[in-house]
């Protein structure tokens, strides 16, 4: 199992920009006051699919948007503390 705890503004946008996604949702139905604990097979593939999203977001300019900077920060968060 893997640990790791997200802040109120990082879960608020992933509830809100990827509420039909099944995979996003599974992590953040193990939500237990901002810490979470999923198996290492779905934190393989979320920390993917959060990477994969993070590049479909950047501009036609090349540049980071707000919800390319968000993912990473995500991204970031969780790979430093399950690391």
């Amino acid at each position: 199992m893997r640990k790791f705890e997200l802040s109120r503004e990082q879960i608020d946008f992933l509830k809100k920009e990827y509420a039909d996604n099944p995979l996003v949702q599974k992590v953040l139905t193990s939500e237990n006051n901002r810490r979470f604990e999923i198996d290492v097979d779905t934190k393989i593939a979320f920390m993917d699919y959060i990477e994969d999203e993070s590049v479909y977001w950047i501009g036609n300019d090349y540049e980071a948007t707000p919800k390319t900077r968000m993912l990473e920060s995500i991204r970031d968060d969780i790979y430093y503390q399950t690391n």
